[in-house]
Formats: structure tokens, C-alpha cells, sequence
């Protein structure tokens, strides 16, 4: 069975992978001499420690992006990636979870703690994650997102943590947006396809802080009070 939901698994992710006209696997991204983000610590940087949270998210995600007003009148932002969509090495998602443990607050760096896990098993600090692919950061156009929490609560908070919400994102040359649990999130996808959601990014931003960081065919996502999550997009 669990051979069987692999392959189907594997399936899956190639075929959106040929419909988003991605290179498919991490040999072939890493072959492609991706830019590797080079302002962003990795672990053993003798000055992680001073980084703020702020400072860690400019670096190493996008930077804040600045509100604008619209031609209809309503206010927009746009999210600039870091270094042009540089990747993340898995040496540099181990710094961010690192300072997670040193500061629970900081859920950038709990999404990074479980790409370590799920992503980083026996590889080198200077190597991209698995489930990197050349060519996300091209993909334009409308495809489905799916999106939620792992654990089941009752009362308010199940009301809140709901256990899958789905979708339309837009998808347009390294940028995303989508409308989901009356926000408005915004991030981008980096040049190994790993997408990157903020607490900058979810508008209006909720009271405990939200990200979704990891491969964008199965992210992880994090909210202060509901806990972790998984988000995935899928073509239409």
C-alpha cells in the first residue's frame, strides 16, 4: 500500500510538473546552476543569533511588499522574492529552524524545521532540498490550491482550523495570490519551485501568524494557534 500510494503520488507530481513545464527532479534543478541565495545565514553562520525575525524574512523569503492603490481604487501589494528568486539550500532552512527553537514565534522557521525533515534527510548543507524542480518560477495562470490543518479540534477552534479549504491561485512569473479563510495571501516561488507565504503576506494578518514555506506541490503550512498544515497546488 504504501509502495502503491507513492507511485500514485510520484505520478501526480510529474504530470504537473510537464503541465508547469518544470525540469523534473533535484539532479536536473541543480544541474541548471540555479541561483542559490547567498544573503540568507546557513547553519554555523557565527552571527545567526543577531538576526531578527524581520531581518530573516527580508533575507532569506521576500521582502515586505509595499501597499498600492489599484486603478478600481482598492489597495494591492506586490511581493518582490529575495535575490530574484534565489533558492534556499537546506544548510539555510536549517539556520531558520534553528532560530525557531530559539524563538517559538518565529513560524517562518517552524515551516523550515519540517522542510529539514521531509526534505533533507542525508543531504549536505550547500544542497537544495528534494522535491526541488527547475522552472516554478515560471508558471503563469490559474490553478487549484488545497490547503488545511492536520489536527481535528472542536467548539471555536474547529470553527477556525478547518481541516481543508480549496481554490483558484494565480500564478504569474514567481508571484502567487489566492483568497482563502477571508484573506488575501501573497508570496512567491523561487527558482527550485519552493513557494514562500510570510506573516507579511496574509492580509488582513491574522492574529497568530501564518506561512506556508516548501515544494509547491506539497508545502507545509503553520498558523500560532492552529497548528501545522499542508498546502498543494494542482492544475486545473
Amino acid at each position: 500500500m504504501f509502495l502503491k500510494q507513492n507511485a500514485t503520488r510520484a505520478g501526480a507530481v510529474a504530470a504537473l510538473a510537464m503541465t508547469f513545464g518544470m525540469i523534473f527532479g533535484a539532479g536536473a534543478a541543480e544541474a541548471q546552476q540555479l541561483k542559490m541565495n547567498i544573503g540568507c545565514p546557513t547553519l554555523g553562520s557565527a552571527d545567526i543569533g543577531k538576526y531578527t525575525i524581520d531581518e530573516l524574512n527580508k533575507l532569506c523569503h521576500n521582502n515586505t511588499g509595499a501597499a498600492t492603490t489599484s486603478s478600481s481604487g482598492g489597495s494591492s501589494s506586490q511581493v518582490s522574492s529575495a535575490e530574484g528568486g534565489a533558492a534556499l539550500s537546506c544548510g539555510q532552512h536549517k539556520a531558520l529552524a534553528f532560530k525557531a527553537r530559539l524563538n517559538p514565534g518565529f513560524v517562518e522557521g517552524q515551516t523550515s524545521q519540517q522542510v529539514v525533515d521531509k526534505y533533507c534527510q542525508n543531504k549536505p548543507d550547500n544542497a537544495l532540498p528534494d522535491e526541488s524542480y527547475a522552472g516554478g518560477d515560471q508558471a503563469t495562470g490559474v490553478f487549484r490550491f488545497e490547503r488545511g490543518y492536520h489536527n481535528s479540534y472542536t467548539g471555536a477552534k474547529a470553527r477556525i482550523c478547518k481541516p481543508y479549504y480549496s481554490g483558484d491561485a494565480h500564478l504569474n512569473n514567481g508571484q502567487i495570490v489566492f483568497t482563502s479563510g477571508g484573506h488575501t495571501w501573497r508570496g512567491t516561488i523561487s527558482q527550485n519551485s519552493y513557494i514562500s507565504i510570510t506573516r507579511d503576506g496574509v492580509n488582513p494578518r491574522p492574529k497568530n501568524h501564518t506561512v506556508i514555506s516548501g515544494p509547491m506541490f506539497n508545502a507545509e503550512l503553520f498558523n500560532g494557534y492552529c497548528g501545522k498544515g499542508f498546502f498543494r497546488l494542482s492544475a486545473q
